[in-house]
């Protein structure tokens, strides 16, 4: 058996740090519990991270913590605060962090989402910083910290933080048990140090970074970033080729490794006859005309995905080129996101109020008072959240699907989309702000603030012949194919020491 393919399990008798559980903190926890009428029932949460994750810890086993965010979340866990995962067929253990209201409010809402995802994704006009946020903001990582050291406490652990929610978490650790071997994984951009010097608390959330063995992030950009932010505000030494950092007489690695998704699995779901399908269902729904070229957009409605300036850029392409009014459709489905933030709500209502008014301009009515009466709308908006089938059916059907960040660290959408082209006819629209567009060369690369160029990247899309989309996508997919989310997981776990070097014996 291939090493870095073998169970974990097969390889501990050679290995001592690789020998060790694997103990994933996150702020978001992979599966919530909920009652409705008086029925427990749990369900699996959606987002980047947990889709990256899960596969990982259902291979590799450990212990996942994270915020107890269910409503009857609470209801299942043991004494330890620990339950069984995923509840139908248990393969690790979910050990959940429960917050109070000061540190939900302060600490998540407050400097996790008002104040370091928007410096992160250099949305700085929208920065809300409250002193009492910090605060709220250390309380909370002090309370997955202390979880973090409970499940060491007489257990051998290699602890593996992620995200911006937890920048303090390695720190806390590392002041408890200098000898804990701590890994972070950075998911969302890292500033330059003209925007990062706005944070007054720079010193420590680096400080803290610093104190981990491996640090990850996305692409070698936004580790560039890191290592001038670590020069600027801290004065480190960084060796020449900038993946060590000594600080504090300790050493800290950094590596860049692009997440993924898992390649077959969205394969294989595409070609499903429900997949098949929900096709059919979706095209009913949404009255599509055989001829009808379609237009995808996969977001949470979160204003770094750039959806209004897309609605724009989609208004420009119906105005430069009338001639696919009524012949292409754009289909956005919009995943709901931090409601109870007052930022997003307003964002929300800007982006119906937007589509609203670009469907009253240019939509139309066919053989209107007749039994073959058709309507036709420039924009299809679906909020909320659907099925994967249903997803795959959208990615397959699509012939082109526009992925237009403002900024983003990776984004996975570019990706599912490729995997479940299995059909290889569509067109890839992609941010040149995302860290998709650096790997998915054989992409459209877009410039998101290029209104008129985005509108001619989709025209370029509609019109590319069937043999060059074939072309591009069957490269990206052969790419995606051996870089998939196995790959990403057994790289990173090879970096931190879980598994062993890549021995895969080389053709002669």
């Amino acid at each position: 058996m291939n090493a870095s393919h073998a169970p974990v399990e097969e390889l501990q008798p050679e290995q001592d740090l690789s020998l060790s559980r694997l103990i994933v903190v996150s702020n978001r926890e992979p599966y919530e519990h909920r009652l409705v009428k008086n029925h427990l029932i749990w369900e699996r949460t959606s987002g980047g991270l947990i889709s990256a994750l899960d596969p990982v810890m259902r291979r590799l086993g450990g212990t996942w913590i994270a915020w107890g965010s269910g409503k009857a979340d609470r209801n299942v866990v043991d004494q330890d605060m620990i339950v069984e995962v995923p509840p139908d067929a248990p393969t690790y253990h979910l050990r959940r962090v429960w917050l109070d209201p000061t540190e939900i409010k302060g600490g998540y809402q407050g400097y996790a989402n008002q104040v370091l995802w928007p410096l992160c994704h250099l949305t700085l006009d929208r920065v809300a910083y409250r002193k009492a946020y910090w605060h709220a903001y250390q309380a909370m990582n002090a309370r997955f910290a202390a979880a973090v050291l409970g499940e060491l406490r007489g257990k051998s652990g290699f602890v593996w933080v992620h995200d911006f929610h937890l920048a303090l978490v390695p720190g806390l650790v590392k002041a408890a048990l200098p000898a804990q071997p701590v890994a972070v994984f950075w998911h969302t951009p890292w500033p330059g140090p003209d925007a990062f010097r706005i944070l007054p608390e720079r010193r420590e959330l680096l400080e803290s970074l610093l104190a981990s063995d491996l640090l990850m992030f996305q692409t070698h950009n936004f580790l560039h970033c890191f290592v001038e932010c670590a020069k600027e505000f801290l004065g480190v030494d960084v060796r020449s080729d900038d993946l060590q950092i000594d600080y504090n007489g300790h050493t800290t690695r950094l590596v860049a490794r692009p997440i993924s998704v898992s390649f077959q699995a969205w394969s294989e779901r595409a070609r499903t006859t429900q997949v098949t399908r929900a096709m059919d269902v979706l095209r009913n729904l949404h009255v599509f005309q055989p001829e009808v070229r379609i237009g995808l957009g996969v977001d949470r409605l979160d204003y770094t995905k750039g959806l209004l300036k897309r609605f724009w850029a989609i208004d420009a392409f119906f105005e430069q080129y009338p001639q696919y009014r009524g012949r292409f459709t754009f289909v956005q489905v919009a995943v709901p996101t931090r409601g109870d933030v007052e930022a997003y709500r307003s964002y929300r209502e800007l982006i119906r109020e937007t589509v609203n008014d670009i469907n009253m301009r240019y939509g139309s009515i066919s053989n209107s008072g007749s039994p073959q009466a058709s309507r036709w709308r420039p924009i299809e908006f679906r909020e909320g959240r659907i099925g994967v089938d249903t997803l795959a059916a959208y990615y397959r059907m699509a012939d082109l699907a526009l992925v237009s960040s403002v900024y983003d660290g990776m984004n996975l959408v570019a990706k599912e989309y490729v995997a479940s082209q299995v059909d290889e006819k569509g067109v890839l629209l992609v941010s040149h702000m995302a860290g998709a567009a650096e790997e998915l060369t054989d992409a459209l690369v877009i410039n998101p603030y290029d209104l008129e160029g985005v509108a001619d990247a989709i025209r370029q899309a509609i019109e590319m012949p069937l043999e060059e989309r074939r072309e591009r996508m069957h490269r990206m997919r052969t790419y995606l194919e051996t870089h998939d989310i196995r790959a990403w997981s057994d790289e990173c776990l090879r970096d931190a020491g879980i598994l062993p070097p890549d021995d895969r014996p080389t053709h002669e």
